[in-house]
């Protein structure tokens, strides 16, 4: 009976999609990692990811290629994402985000970068897209450091701010800041 409750417990944690974490648990992770931050004065960093022109790219090939799209996404994610401290989930729709603890801006920028060649890499077709004939996605990337003024919703706000920047710079790029 333990066991079970144990394997209900991780399948409510993820999306059912992609296979990844899912909002909810992306959400208790931030708040305990933020609460960490208290104790460790280290830093934690957030990567928010949005796959451009996705509504395009839906309506175009339809809603069972859109789920392969994510779901191959949410392959990229897992592949990338490897420290077993981090945690990369899909927040809602076409968007990720990932929470790196203890990692500095250059390395989450790093791992940015490494996520945006590996979705071009898959050479996922889109007709629709201005950018690229592939899928491609905007990224926001940001790193803090604990303060009792902030709250985790404030750094997704920063992170998903400077992927809204990456949006209008012109897509399939990567934005980032240390605040």
């Amino acid at each position: 009976m333990e066991e079970k409750n144990r394997e209900l417990a991780e399948l409510s944690n993820k999306d059912s999609l992609t296979g990844i974490a899912n909002r909810r648990c992306f959400d208790a992770t931030l708040e305990q990692e933020y609460s960490n931050l208290k104790q460790s004065n280290g830093v934690l960093s957030i990567i928010m990811i949005d796959i451009d022109f996705f509504k395009e790219y839906n309506d175009y090939y339809g809603h069972v290629m859109g789920d392969e799209c994510l779901r191959k996404i949410g392959g990229v994610l897992k592949y990338c994402i490897r420290c077993s401290a981090d945690l990369a989930a899909r927040y809602g729709g076409e968007e990720f985000a990932c929470i790196l603890p203890d990692t500095d801006i250059n390395y989450a920028v790093k791992i940015a970068e490494r996520i945006k060649q590996y979705i071009h890499e898959l050479k996922i077709e889109h007709k629709k897209s201005s950018v690229s004939e592939y899928v491609t996605a905007s990224f926001g990337v940001a790193t803090v450091r604990y303060s009792p003024e902030r709250t985790p919703a404030e750094i997704v706000a920063i992170a998903d701010k400077l992927m809204y920047k990456a949006k209008i710079s012109g897509r399939n790029r990567i934005e980032y800041a240390e605040v």
